[in-house]
């Protein structure tokens, strides 16, 4: 079992270790990004910036409940959050209607158009489990490309 293969393993074990309450870490740029974050992270929010092409309805891939258009099967952000005492918000920004659609750790699909300020998205989970919530944002009124700017945050929606 002696092999090279541990020693690219150290670095890898040491960001994660470094990662602490409080502390936010993105590690990873465009489509999939990954965000690593636990409850009293600093700055609140943080942010996303998003540009991809909708094309899958959410309505007929995920749920009825769901609207608009997803890039895809991947997740446009995959955020592992280590829960405390706050609350979870995730919400999205764009010069046009977009949606939201999140699968949390519980393996249940969230979904929301609206529930932010104006025509932004929003889903608050008042006390989120610690886990992976993928989160894909999507375009409300068809495919198309699209760009938008997710907050994740503790304290308010955008």
């Amino acid at each position: 079992m002696n092999g090279p293969w541990i020693f690219a393993l150290l670095p890898a074990l040491a960001l994660t270790a470094s990662v602490g309450p409080g502390m936010a870490l993105a590690v990873a740029d465009g489509p999939g990004e990954g965000v690593y974050l636990s409850a009293g992270f600093t700055p609140d929010p943080q942010s996303v910036e998003l540009a991809f092409e909708a094309r899958l309805d959410a309505t007929a891939e995920i749920s009825p409940d769901c609207h608009g258009y997803i890039s895809g099967s991947m997740p446009d952000v995959a955020v592992y959050y280590n829960a405390g005492s706050f609350p979870l918000i995730l919400s999205a920004s764009s010069h046009e209607d977009m949606t939201l659609v999140v699968n949390a750790p519980d393996g249940a699909w969230y979904c929301d158009d609206d529930s932010g300020s104006g025509l932004n998205p929003s889903i608050r989970f008042g006390e989120p489990q610690s886990g992976n919530y993928d989160i894909w944002v999507g375009r409300l009124l068809g495919p198309g490309s699209a760009t938008a700017r997710l907050s994740i945050s503790e304290l308010y929606s955008e």
